[in-house]
């Protein structure tokens, strides 16, 4: 009986053991799962960062380009010009996608949700007519078509079709 006692003694320690090295396993893994988001969260942010950097790089290099976008930001029906438009589509819709990339991973990578998207539609009424006009959407996933229909529905509505919506600075310590 002392044996079987023994055996049982020796098979839970066992038991035991196993228990504590598959937890040291589970917390190095996450510990490594942790590094990884980390690691992902940077580089959505650096990729981001690049993006627009490339993006303005490209758009204030060139006067023309610049008169373009400012131009169709502002009032998309003075763009009269088959080139221009296409040119200012493809900017615009660059401009969206880093926008819906901010949006996306905005748990992530610690930006507003949706902040960044309203504040270009709302200050573009130009670019929200050039949206609902134009093939704009059409180059877009579905899930983004979804976010930017909301926005440019309740701009439209706030501040009307050629309205400029103000949103104010979200800096805490102002006097």
């Amino acid at each position: 009986m002392e044996l079987n006692v023994l055996a049982q003694i020796i098979t839970g320690m066992a038991t035991l053991i196993v228990a504590i090295v598959l937890v040291f396993q589970l917390r190095k893994q996450n510990q490594q799962l942790a590094i990884q988001h980390k690691d992902f969260t940077q580089q959505i942010k650096n990729q981001i960062m690049d993006r627009r950097t490339s993006t303005m790089i490209s758009n204030h290099s060139n006067d023309k380009l610049k008169k373009i976008m400012d131009i169709g930001r502002y009032d998309y029906s003075k763009l009269k010009d088959r080139m221009d438009k296409t040119f200012f589509h493809q900017m615009i819709v660059t401009t969206l996608e880093l926008l819906l990339l901010k949006n996306n991973y905005s748990e992530e990578t610690g930006y507003e949700k949706t902040l960044h998207l309203k504040e270009l539609l709302g200050s573009s009424p130009g670019t929200r007519q050039a949206y609902r006009n134009s093939t704009i959407r059409q180059q877009l996933d579905n899930e983004a078509v979804l976010i930017l229909d909301e926005i440019v529905k309740e701009i439209d509505e706030e501040v009307g079709l050629d309205g400029k919506l103000v949103i104010e600075s979200t800096y805490p310590y102002k006097k």
